[in-house]
């Protein structure tokens, strides 16, 4: 494993390959009966986001390589900032991306002004999950939406 390198980017197109390169195999168990979304319309997707004057994204490198991104904005629900999109190409999965990810992400928040930080998260994503209640994200259990006809649960967590 090489040398990991979080920046800032605002390339539609290589958040893209990395968000349909992840979901093509994470979201696989719970999308089962539907295709992936393709990295063209994934890439319309991350053109609006970015769009957002809010949105800052980050893209982890490894060796120079794109290997993960992650999105943080201002929340579109309640106060607070909102860490969206977080994906690692599944061959790096397990080196410390989607961690080393997560901490800028927060640290962008957290410099931000944002006192509170959400996400949401598939419910039956237990991996995703575990991750981010391992690091002090809570689940709002009574705050449910359907994703595509899948249940997303509401993370939030108190930033420092």
């Amino acid at each position: 494993m090489g040398r990991i390198a979080i920046q800032r980017c605002t390339d539609a197109a290589t958040i893209a390959a990395i968000h349909q390169a992840a979901v093509s195999v994470a979201y696989r168990p719970f999308f089962s009966g539907s295709p992936p979304p393709t990295a063209a319309e994934l890439g319309r997707e991350w053109m609006s986001a970015l769009a957002d004057p809010t949105a800052v994204a980050l893209l982890a490198t490894v060796d120079r390589r794109p290997a993960g991104s992650v999105l943080i904005r201002a929340d579109r629900q309640a106060c607070g900032g909102e860490l969206h999109a977080l994906h690692v190409l599944p061959e790096q999965w397990g080196h410390g991306i989607g961690s080393a990810l997560h901490d800028g992400a927060i640290d962008l928040l957290a410099g931000g002004g944002y006192d509170t930080a959400w996400l949401w998260v598939l419910a039956a994503n237990d991996r995703a999950r575990r991750m981010y209640e391992h690091r002090g994200w809570t689940s709002c259990t009574d705050t449910i939406r359907d994703y595509l006809g899948v249940q997303e649960l509401r993370y939030s967590r108190l930033l420092p």
